[in-house]
């Protein structure tokens, strides 16, 4: 039998056309359900035509564009004009796209939301959902936009203690602003330790100037000049740096200090230098490569101390605390993207004569990934609004999960800080599994990367991938953080404080089978993390801290998806609720406590659905819809 087919050429045959992805901010399900519980509808009616019209931006041609350019054009040095003289700031050269992504952003709020007025103790939520749609089109703009959210935290929590004329409240204000905004990063890796920032090897001497503009001098005019090398400085290209660095006695402190001051040379005229650092050398790095990153050399680097002296570590918690934020938001809008584009190619591939997309195994891969996203999406915004509220005060009409919190500060407190490190920590590094299943999902296609189609970003996964990769150890590694989590909890008495708040969130579960359940799951890990509150039971609790922090994560996200799914009764949520909570959906298994993550209440026995109805319930959490009767068999079928 002869083909009646001709033979395919380079521009004849079969050529793929995925459908062009669509507005994240009218078109995921998961995020408008979390907006509507997070924020009252007055908040929401304001700030949704911004949401439309930043989410159409993201996924635009101009905005395309301006990431391939990012991707094209790396970051370079110029540090010498062409006759060899040194220039007196080194010049370090960013591409068009990177300038514009930020502009772009900073316009519409990521960094300024978090701070103005208008939506009171909503504003973080406010401000994380623009970041949620910003950071998968920001080419890497997110880290500097996270660091200079964090410096502005950490500056507001100090204004109170300075007069009116401290060049702080102009710092702030820059940090904040809109336009002709300040960009800030923080530069305390060092070579020996990178977490360990107790061996810092940055000296300050204080040194103050006889004569300054004020009485407190303008912010390049700081009382103490800073010496040593940073070994891993991001966002190279920023206005302002906070650094660690030892004082006399030995002990840390913070310093704020900019990358060039303004000097006036012996002409009378003013001129732009660098204020004491010079770039050693730009790093090569797996991903954010459109992102510099630099050896820094600091050569008496003048800088104004910021919180009390020697207290540098709690000082600079303040920021940490907000820009752990910042990275879970940005592996969560990098993995939604990823997933768009894996559920596009579906749509339009087939195989063996059947339609991808209703294939029984892959709509199960799919459904796997969107059901992790949800859980994850609710721990990032419970852990962000949070956040507000502790700032800014908890609003009468907050979640019901937030009432208790409400009433206890200090409970409020701890749980805040237990969550910091654990969303952090659990999502940045679950979602980098995810990326991987996404970038799968489209076979050899989903491999192809930067040395490929550097400019055509739409649909490259492997793009995202990379450049996530990098908050799992950004902030803090998994191990460091997860350190961090136990040690908190089991610090005098803040295990009976959380154990206050998350029974009374528990018993807000009004599933029995559930409820039972996640009870019987904190009740033993309470009794794990317990010997870790005396010093010689410490150590071993350590040993497994990984395993205590993604349990928690997960108990508590299945605290979260059982409640959004009562609220409304909405039967999609409640299935994925069920798979997280009875089938252990969620977290990698082998991170967590497998014995406690699979167990069941004895009342949900009967709750597990057949092959079947999982695959209807797969269409209907993957796609929105039921199952069509003509879907895949998923192998081949004779023929008749």
């Amino acid at each position: 039998m002869s083909n009646s087919r001709p033979p395919s050429t380079v521009d004849e045959g079969l050529i793929l056309s995925p459908p062009a992805l669509q507005n994240p901010a009218t078109t995921d399900h998961v995020f408008q359900r979390i907006l509507q519980w997070y924020l009252p509808q007055d908040v929401l009616d304001k700030i949704t035509p911004d949401l439309h019209d930043f989410g159409s931006d993201a996924i635009s041609h101009e905005t395309n564009v301006h990431i391939g350019n990012a991707e094209s054009q790396e970051p370079y040095v110029k540090a010498h004009n062409v006759w060899g003289a040194r220039y007196e700031a080194d010049r370090l050269v960013t591409s068009n796209g990177w300038k514009e992504l930020g502009k772009w952003g900073i316009k519409y709020g990521v960094v300024g939301l978090g701070y103005e007025e208008e939506f009171g103790p909503y504003r973080r939520t406010v401000q994380h959902a623009f970041n949620y749609l910003f950071s998968a089109s920001s080419a890497a703009y997110s880290c500097p936009v996270s660091m200079t959210s964090g410096a502005a935290r950490l500056v507001r929590h100090q204004l109170s203690s300075v007069p009116p004329d401290h060049p702080f409240h102009e710092l702030y204000a820059r940090l904040i602003a809109r336009e002709n905004n300040w960009i800030s990063a923080q530069w305390m890796t060092e070579r020996p330790g990178g977490s360990d920032v107790r061996n810092s090897e940055t000296v300050a001497t204080y040194a103050p100037l006889t004569s300054k503009t004020g009485r407190f001098g303008n912010i390049g005019e700081g009382d103490y000049l800073l010496s040593g090398f940073k070994w891993f400085c991001s966002a190279t290209d920023c206005n302002i740096v906070l650094l660690l660095a030892k004082t006399e006695s030995g002990e840390l402190s913070l310093f704020v200090a900019p990358t060039v001051r303004e000097v006036v040379d012996a002409q009378g005229t003013s001129k732009r230098v660098s204020n004491g650092i010079r770039i050693h050398r730009l790093k090569t790095k797996m991903g954010t490569k459109e992102l510099p990153t630099a050896e820094i050399e600091l050569r008496n680097a003048r800088a104004h101390l910021i919180g009390p002296k020697d207290r540098g570590i709690a000082t600079i918690a303040l920021l940490l605390n907000t820009t752990r934020t910042h990275n879970f938001i940005t592996a969560l809008s990098c993995l939604r993207r990823a997933l768009d584009i894996a559920k596009a190619f579906a749509l339009a591939r087939r195989t063996i004569d059947q339609s991808l997309w209703t294939f029984p195994m892959h709509l199960n891969v799919l459904a796997q990934l969107e059901v992790k996203h949800r859980g994850w999406m609710q721990l990032a915004f419970f852990t962000s609004s949070l956040l507000s509220y502790v700032d800014n005060g908890f609003p009468d009409d907050a979640p019901q999960i937030f009432s208790l919190l409400a009433k206890l500060p200090n409970t409020a407190t701890v749980v805040l800080r237990a969550f910091t490190s654990t969303s952090k920590a659990v999502i940045c590094k679950s979602s980098t599994l995810a990326f991987q299943e996404c970038q799968e999902a489209m076979g050899g296609v989903g491999y192809m990367g930067k040395s490929d189609e550097p400019d055509e970003p739409e649909f490259n996964v492997s793009r995202l991938w990379r450049d996530t990769a990098s908050n799992s150890v950004w902030e803090g590694t998994t191990n460091v953080l997860a350190s961090e989590t136990v040690r908190h909890l089991t610090k005098g008495q803040n295990l009976e404080l959380f154990n206050t708040w998350i029974v009374s969130a528990i018993a807000q579960v009004s599933d029995l089978a559930s409820m039972e359940t996640l009870q019987s799951v904190w009740t033993s890990l309470k009794e794990r993390l317990a010997p870790g509150q005396k010093d010689q039971g410490l150590a071993a609790v350590l040993g497994v801290a990984r395993q205590i922090m993604f349990t928690l994560a997960w108990l508590v996200s299945c605290i979260l998806l059982s409640l959004d799914a009562q609220r409304d009764k909405d039967a999609v949520a409640f299935e994925v609720a069920r798979r997280w909570v009875l089938d252990g959906q969620g977290i990698p298994g082998e991170f967590g406590f497998t014995d406690l993550i699979y167990q069941r209440s004895v009342t949900a026995q009967d709750r597990k659905p057949s092959d079947r109805e999982r695959t209807e319930w797969d269409c209907r959490i993957v796609w929105g819809i039921d199952l069509p009767s003509n879907s895949s068999a998923g192998y081949r079928t004779a023929k008749i």
